[in-house]
């Protein structure tokens, strides 16, 4: 069976989600709290419109994304939770169910196919090879881009809704990403300010709330889960314990600002686990080097591959005598046709950035990319995503 055969059957069965506009999404939430805050000109489908009914006309509106809590680790709280008793639907992510796609996703309310962030690690031409797009830097040496003349607007070529809004917004992150290339661009340049602890973040949400004197949007964002489930595992009791924090400090800020707002919660993607014997490494060693032009990108559940024309045959053939049906091997063109980056044709600028060939997990399998010898610090995690199982594509819309 061919790659784009397995995963056409693979939708079919509902053991792999293909992102469809028709479903409640991450582009939908994103357009309609845009629409809501003020934003002119945004396009809005039947379930965004529904969002927008839910949430309605507020003077303040506070976004939520907690980084990696996807459906399946929600209900990993008690079903009387605050944050489950306030579930008001499930809604998909997009492909790559990966934070620097769905971040981009969520800051422009476009698809992949148009904003052209491909993954953890994105090709970018300008640069001639990958880069780590949230930390900015290439992924070969980790210099900084801008040091190489790479500048934000050629990376990121659709602008934050943001930067549009009429209203007094407020950006909550980490301390340690406070002031960013990536932050500085997903803010839309709105006023970022950093925290110590969830608690503070939650804290700094409620003064700009309650001191405002106009409309506000407020966004809090925290990468505890993700980070727990990423090193340990979905099951072990530090990712239980940042779920914890969560369900606290969202019912604390509830209850804070009462009627006063509308606070909406979410994640970027879920998690599905990789034990070691579902971990692989692609080393474009002497019998790959002379197929490729570029070397690969992506993330841990899917790669893009930049092969010479003659060469992509064998470079399937290697894939499928290798990996069988764990990986699927599927031209771009096959890739874009069944709107895994959307629903639209995609930009020139997201074509060249997807290559040739993609290759996608059809489940917990993970595959780096590695020029070294030794196992990449990917296959030392515990956690992955970015792939398009349920467990992965799945997100809550909290609406409180």
């Amino acid at each position: 069976m061919t790659g784009i055969a397995y995963l056409i059957e693979a939708f079919a069965e509902g053991d792999l989600l293909r992102p469809r506009p028709e479903v409640r999404n991450l582009v939908d939430l994103s357009r309609s709290v845009a629409h809501l805050c003020g934003v002119e000109g945004i396009e809005l489908s039947e379930n965004a419109q529904g969002i927008v009914e839910t949430i309605g006309d507020t003077d303040h509106i506070v976004l939520v994304l907690i980084d990696g809590m996807g459906m399946n680790l929600l209900e990993r709280l008690p079903a009387d939770s605050f944050l489950r008793r306030h579930l008001w639907e499930q809604a998909q992510t997009v492909f790559p169910s990966s934070t620097a796609v769905a971040l981009t996703s969520l800051t422009t309310g476009e698809w992949p196919q148009d904003h052209a962030v491909t993954g953890w690690w994105t090709q970018l031409p300008a640069l001639g090879s990958a880069a780590t797009i949230l930390s900015y830097t290439a992924r070969s040496n980790n210099q900084d881009l801008l040091k190489r003349g790479i500048m934000p607007e050629t990376t990121f070529p659709v602008e934050s809704l943001w930067k549009r809004m009429p209203r007094d917004a407020l950006v909550v992150v980490p301390k340690a990403i406070v002031g960013s290339v990536y932050s500085k661009y997903f803010s839309g340049g709105r006023e970022t300010i950093g925290y110590e602890s969830l608690a503070g973040g939650v804290d700094s949400v409620v003064k700009h709330v309650c001191e405002s004197e106009g409309r506000t949007f407020s966004y809090l964002y925290s990468s505890r889960v993700d980070s727990e489930a990423h090193m340990y595992g979905m099951t072990r009791p530090e990712v239980q314990h940042a779920l914890s924090e969560v369900e606290r400090e969202i019912k604390r800020l509830a209850g804070a600002l009462k009627d006063k707002a509308r606070i909406v919660v979410t994640a970027d993607h879920g998690f599905l686990d990789a034990p070691p014997p579902k971990r692989h490494t692609l080393r474009v060693n002497r019998q790959l080097q002379p197929f490729f032009r570029l070397m690969p990108s992506g993330d841990a559940r899917v790669m893009y591959l930049y092969t010479l024309e003659w060469a992509r045959e064998r470079v399937r053939r290697y894939f499928e005598q290798r990996f069988d049906q764990v990986f699927m091997v599927v031209d771009t063109e096959d890739a874009i046709k069944i709107q895994l980056f959307g629903p639209t044709e995609p930009t020139d600028e997201t074509r060249e950035r997807l290559g040739d060939l993609v290759v996608v997990s059809s489940g917990a399998d993970i595959l780096e990319y590695n020029a070294s010898r030794g196992a990449g610090r990917m296959l030392q995690l515990n956690g992955h995503h970015s792939g398009l199982t349920p467990d992965e594509m799945l997100i809550p819309l909290i609406i409180v």
